[in-house]
């Protein structure tokens, strides 16, 4: 069973690069799916690897939807795959306590383990026979499920379990006689009778069974017990009475394989955090929607904002509109410092990644079919580039992005070429745009170069289908207003509202000297 990718796909997927992942803080999003450390790391495994079939992408939005749908069965879920965490333990040789030479320990391990799964199957399968679900994926797990516990074979293991357990708890205690040395050490165990009573004690009959070992409880080594290590021999002797009884058993139901269960357990924490965050989302009143998978159309985005903005609890976000339609794939973005033109960029990286992911979007509407690949260039730490400088660094990643880059690709470039003259880095971006417009790439272009969004008559003239347009973060009455509008850039517009921010304009600066 697979929860990620549909019954007869290929599963296939592409992986993000480390540096898309940084640039469009995807790290950030997994934290506020969970703050788990240990599912962020099983959320990053799965969100990274882009999968490129739209089967697969709807499949999972079938399943979230049923989740979300129903607060109930998640949480009963949730408690079940702790019991999953419990059989991933047990099926890691890696993390057994006891000796794999103590053929005795392995099989009570291995009647835990097989206690464990009968309660996960049993559990799981009630739990989604009992709710109403749609997604084809629980649909087929519901069924695989009670195939299982209908089967005469589950039936007897129940009662099995429960009869050897019976057996092995006759025994409720034991009393033992221990001679000690002059330095109060233990010698020996001289005489030792199991009672059916609970004497009171600090020890399991599994810290005697994995090799008579106990945890200190005043730090983390764990030792060899003078006791327990005398008690061993006798114990194993009782508990060889039941040997054959526990291995017959064992055998019996060995093709029970609880790697059934463990591998849906990724998925279900994926699933089990994105509907947490999705109702938090909506109890905030923020706008969600599932995007229309459509294979062949470009992403057409209504009302989109940045989930960095929702998390960050802001109240009045401006939501714009972005499309990539009717060949207008190259978007030169212009604008002041702090006007939203970085923010606008992750929410289209957030939104291409969460669609591909089978997840809602944070928009208004979402239609076409999402990005296969997402490749980023963003201003990276002047510590990495010592080995080229700034601009041989920019150099070696934008050679590698137009390497990978093709029709069903989106690129984010921010401020590239930032750090050069700007007649030199005018001729670079028209290279980088024109190649790239051969290559029917779809880019956001984030610039403060102004030359570049006048030069649209000639971008506009080089091969490919693309048409190159100017967009600019609006400014009214030198405030900035967040939305989108298409636009030449304003360059005095800009200026006056960076110098009025940092207090430099004409006027404050006569009015300072004049104090």
């Amino acid at each position: 069973m697979d929860l990620l990718f549909k019954s007869g796909g290929n599963d296939s997927f592409h992986t993000l690069p480390d540096g898309t992942v940084k640039d469009i803080a995807l790290h950030e999003v997994i934290g506020y799916m969970t703050g788990d450390s240990e599912e962020q790391k099983i959320l990053k495994d799965i969100m990274v690897r882009i999968p490129t079939d739209p089967s697969d992408m709807i499949y999972r939005q079938e399943i979230l939807k049923d989740l979300l749908a129903n607060e109930e069965l998640c949480k009963d879920i949730r408690s079940v795959i702790d019991s999953v965490k419990v059989l991933q333990y047990y099926g890691n040789g890696a993390k057994r306590l006891h000796d794999r030479d103590n053929s005795l320990a392995s099989l009570l391990e291995e009647l835990r383990a097989l206690k464990v799964y009968v309660e996960v199957v049993e559990t799981l399968s009630d739990t989604l026979s009992s709710n109403d679900i749609k997604s084809e994926g629980l649909i087929s797990v519901r069924d695989t499920l009670k195939e299982i516990v209908d089967s005469e074979e589950f039936k007897s293991v129940k009662p099995d379990i429960e009869k050897i357990h019976e057996d092995l708890s006759v025994a409720k205690g034991a009393v033992i006689g221990v001679t000690l040395t002059a330095d109060m050490d233990i010698e020996n165990v001289t005489a030792i009778e199991f009672v059916d009573y609970k004497p009171r004690s600090n020890y399991t009959i599994m810290d005697i069974a994995v090799g008579s070992k106990i945890r200190n409880p005043f730090n983390d080594y764990r030792y060899q017990d003078p006791l327990l290590t005398a008690m061993t021999p006798h114990m194993k002797k009782h508990l060889g009475r039941h040997f054959a009884e526990v291995k017959r058993l064992i055998t019996k139901h060995s093709k029970y394989d609880s790697r059934m269960l463990t591998d849906l357990y990724n998925a279900l924490v994926f699933y089990l955090d994105a509907a947490d965050f999705g109702r938090k989302l909506a109890s905030k009143n923020y706008s969600t929607c599932f995007p229309v998978i459509a294979p062949g159309k470009d992403m057409v985005i209504k009302g989109l904002y940045n989930i960095r903005l929702a998390v960050a609890g802001q109240k009045e976000i401006v939501k714009n509109d972005f499309s990539f339609a009717d060949n207008e794939k190259i978007y030169i973005l212009t604008g002041p410092n702090r006007g939203g033109k970085t923010i606008l960029e992750q929410a289209l990286g957030h939104i291409s990644v969460m669609a591909s992911l089978g997840m809602f979007v944070t928009a208004d509407s979402c239609e076409g079919m999402p990005f296969a690949n997402i490749l980023t260039h963003f201003p990276i730490d002047e510590n990495l580039t010592i080995n080229y400088g700034r601009l041989g660094e920019e150099a070696v990643r934008i050679k590698e992005m137009v390497k990978a880059a093709g029709k069903d690709t989106l690129l984010l470039f921010n401020e590239t070429f930032s750090t050069t003259s700007a007649a030199d880095a005018l001729y670079l971006c028209k290279d980088l745009i024109r190649i790239l417009k051969e290559k029917g790439s779809c880019v956001i272009f984030n610039t403060h170069i102004h030359e570049l969004a006048g030069s649209l008559s000639e971008m506009n003239g080089w091969d490919g289908d693309s048409r190159i347009i100017s967009v600019v973060m609006e400014i009214k009455d030198n405030v900035n207003t967040f939305k989108l509008k298409r636009s030449s850039p304003d360059t005095s517009s800009y200026a006056r509202n960076i110098a009025e921010k940092y207090g430099i304009t004409y006027e404050q600066m006569k009015e300072i000297s004049e104090e």
